[in-house]
């Protein structure tokens, strides 16, 4: 099996209330790390800065394909953590790296699987998504990468996505929050939500939240519940879900979708990516 992440990394300053730590980031980086640990063939196209790769060494030690295609600067993203509540979470993005492309697109090569994880809404534009179907059986996006704006002083805002109803059909696995889906459909019921979310095409509809993660497929909505977690340890949660389920895939949703909570469990007790033990 050969999975694909495309989006920019991140330096991340995460403040857990008066702690502070700066750790490599973005959710290529948390996704390339659990495909790589179940043996995927993981190759990752992203951007960032020539003095900041040293920062993401660990990847490639880790025996991931890491395409880098060059930007002045390296996006740099603090995460404020105010309460022990992870989804209470303030961003504000410092830097940007360069949006990805046409060019850099075209170099992205066919795959079992691509998953296009952005950071913020401009950084992968959305005629790239037409571009990526073509090169993939199964295509993953997270709402992230399109919701996440920045306005004139950095902050994230988070602003419904005006062509969600255009590319959703192309999209096998849809990845989102409870904020997201939130900000999708105007319901705060992450339940109700899926399930309007699920009428816009998208083939399945994966959603996480402080105590789990939900999967709409085939008209019926399932749900496995996390264990355990440490706050550090919460950075990365979703994309590790959407990359556990993506390579879990091929067993059936809902034995992919307990296999996703055991993974996203394990790696939510430690900061850093997950890394498979035994």
């Amino acid at each position: 099996m050969r999975i694909i992440f495309i989006g920019q990394v991140s330096k991340d300053i995460n403040i857990f209330k008066s702690r502070e730590q700066v750790i490599p980031g973005g959710g290529v980086y948390y996704g390339a790390f659990v495909s790589k640990a179940f043996l995927a063939d993981t190759v990752v196209y992203t951007k960032l800065a020539e003095e900041d790769r040293k920062l993401f060494k660990d990847m490639e030690d880790y025996g991931i394909n890491v395409i880098w295609f060059p930007s002045r600067i390296t996006t740099t993203i603090q995460n404020i953590y105010p309460t022990d509540n992870p989804d209470d979470r303030r961003s504000k993005m410092i830097n940007r790296a360069e949006p990805f492309t046409n060019e850099e697109i075209e170099n992205v090569k066919d795959a079992d699987i691509i998953h296009i994880s952005g950071l913020w809404h401009g950084e992968i534009l959305e005629i790239f998504i037409e571009k990526l179907r073509k090169k993939a059986s199964i295509l993953g996006l997270d709402a992230q990468g399109f919701l996440r704006n920045v306005d004139s002083e950095g902050n994230m805002v988070y602003k419904d996505w005006e062509y969600k109803e255009k590319y959703l059909p192309l999209i096998d696995v849809f990845k989102v929050d409870s904020r997201e889906a939130e900000v999708l459909t105007g319901i705060k019921d992450h339940y109700r939500a899926i399930e309007e979310i699920s009428k816009w095409g998208s083939r399945e509809v994966l959603l996480t939240y402080r105590d789990g993660v939900v999967l709409w497929a085939q008209g019926k909505v399932c749900e496995e519940k996390f264990g355990g977690w440490t706050l550090e340890g919460r950075t990365g949660r979703g994309d590790t879900c959407m990359a556990g389920y993506l390579i879990h895939k091929h067993l059936g949703s809902e034995i992919a979708l307990k296999k996703t909570a055991e993974i996203a469990t394990e790696k939510m007790r430690n900061p850093g990516p997950y890394r498979r033990k035994g």
